[in-house]
């Protein structure tokens, strides 16, 4: 294995790696999953299978969970017996409350991945929604390709799609997938796609396997769209100032439930989604020998886009750039991006389905959180006061060679 495609695979491994439906493949690394204070190497299962590559290289398969379940802490004896996203699909409640409280992506925000996609194809054929979830992003590529692949690793969220979508989209248009977006190319032939889109899931996977599987998927001159957006933020400077921390503060207090209550394999998986977050996609590398016409739009860089940092934590979180001198960036301060008009109740409604299970993690919150509602509330004006929120976001465009 070469230096680069080593150091490549180790940086992966420091930062962790989904729970996956078979064996994860990691060439020739050393790290001892039983050495003491190993503490990010300690949830990897070592074990040397049969297979070999071609040329004789024998591997070995780790089995890693970094975003397996977070459970109520008198459930997390096994750690790995939920998953992170995974929601019974028959909480309607859970999900309506959900899609009504996440920004409602823009026309002008879809026309980006689209007029990225019409300068290098005129193929308009299959599209895939990678974690997929609820579906809203395949709702809308089913408006401008004539297939949509919705795939998640959780079965209960394509149930939910399913139910969502069906009733509008026969199967000529729309088919379900069950598998992790590491392993697309595995269920779907080479080359066949013309656009892979990842909404907030890029920073859940192993960025390298992930790459390697969306290249294989997609035909030349398709597009890669991936994307990210972070905390709702108040549009006016005052409030931004004066009450954004109040609401910093109880995502704070929330995520630091969950996060430091985790296991040591959970907690590894929160480092590499909170280090991803914060290098606002940065991170994510993309080969100038296998994509051309990278994009990197940033709206609202001046806002807070990780869910949770160094507070909720409680280790050192640090960002990294993988960006090339030749990648296009641009930024974008806009008060109106994604625009929520929202009163206390909807923000409360926000904070309450923050991911699929937070509530039973965390409880119905603390006297401190309550005491920063009634704070926020001064600063609303009231109950019932409507004020304005826009959304830090980060959108990576790319196109396959």
């Amino acid at each position: 294995m070469s230096p680069i495609k080593y150091h490549q695979h180790l940086n992966t491994l420091r930062r962790g790696t989904q729970l996956c439906f078979r064996p994860y493949r990691h060439y020739s690394l050393a790290l001892n999953a039983r050495s003491p204070g190993n503490k990010l190497a300690a949830g990897f299962q070592s074990r040397v299978i049969g297979d070999r590559l071609p040329g004789g290289l024998k591997i070995s398969a780790r089995y890693f969970s970094a975003t397996a379940g977070v459970a109520a802490p008198e459930q997390q004896g096994d750690e790995d017996s939920e998953n992170f996203w995974r929601v019974s699909a028959d909480d309607s409640k859970f999900w309506d409350d959900y899609v009504s409280t996440r920004p409602k992506y823009s026309v002008a925000f879809y026309d980006k991945i689209y007029s990225h996609h019409a300068a290098h194809s005129s193929s308009w054929e299959i599209a895939h929604d990678v974690g997929c979830g609820a579906g809203q992003v395949s709702a809308e590529l089913a408006s401008r390709f004539k297939h949509v692949v919705a795939s998640d690793m959780n079965d209960t969220h394509i149930a939910v799609a399913q139910r969502r979508l069906t009733p509008t989209l026969g199967p000529e248009r729309l088919s379900f997938t069950h598998c992790m977006g590491e392993h697309l190319v595995d269920n779907h032939p080479p080359g066949s796609a013309d656009l892979v889109a990842i909404a907030e899931a890029m920073v859940l996977m192993d960025e390298h396997v992930a790459l390697e599987s969306f290249s294989r998927l997609l035909r030349s001159g398709g597009t890669l769209a991936f994307w990210f957006y972070g905390r709702p933020t108040f549009s006016d400077p005052k409030l931004r100032a004066e009450a954004q921390p109040l609401i910093d503060e109880i995502m704070v207090r929330n995520w630091s439930k969950v996060i430091r209550g985790s296991g040591e394999r959970r907690i590894a998986g929160f480092q590499r989604a909170a280090e991803g977050m914060a290098s606002w996609l940065d991170y994510v590398p993309l080969d100038p020998e296998t994509w051309t016409d990278v994009r990197r739009i940033k709206w609202n860089p001046s806002a807070t886009l990780p869910f949770f940092g160094e507070e909720a934590c409680g280790f050192p979180i640090k960002s990294t750039s993988n960006v090339t001198p030749k990648e296009h960036t641009e930024e974008h301060e806009d008060p109106e991006w994604w625009r929520n008009d929202w009163d206390l109740a909807e923000l409360k409604k926000y904070f309450s389905v923050l991911f699929p299970g937070f509530k039973q993690a965390v409880g119905d919150g603390d006297a401190e959180i309550n005491r920063l509602f009634e704070q926020l509330k001064v600063h609303f004006g009231g109950e019932g006061k409507i004020k304005q929120f826009t959304w830090p976001a980060v959108l990576v465009t790319a196109t396959r060679k």
